[in-house]
């Protein structure tokens, strides 16, 4: 991204900081992975290693360490969770 808009690597992640939710660029990716992540195991049935490399991660172990960093969960729990309160709204 830096190339294409001509800009020093460090400068575009400093200055990117100040407009998206206080994250670097990096940050800022990692997020959106990990959003896109919690969207595939609330709405889909792939596997978590399907999603990882889905959403960009290099290995399952990168990714549950993120995901956990990011939820405070790892993603099987997440999805327990998630499977349950589809379970308890739907008997309502």
């Amino acid at each position: 991204m830096s190339s294409n808009l001509e800009l020093n690597p460090s400068y575009l992640s400093r200055e990117f900081s100040k407009y998206f939710e206080d994250l670097n660029f990096g940050e800022y990716v990692r997020k959106l992975r990990i959003e896109k992540a919690i969207n595939l195991i609330q709405n889909s049935n792939y596997t978590l290693t399907e999603i990882a490399y889905m959403t960009g991660f290099s290995d399952q172990s990168h990714f549950t360490r993120i995901f956990k960093l990011h939820t405070g969960k790892n993603p099987s729990s997440y999805r327990k969770n998630a499977l349950k309160s589809n379970l308890d709204t739907k008997g309502k």
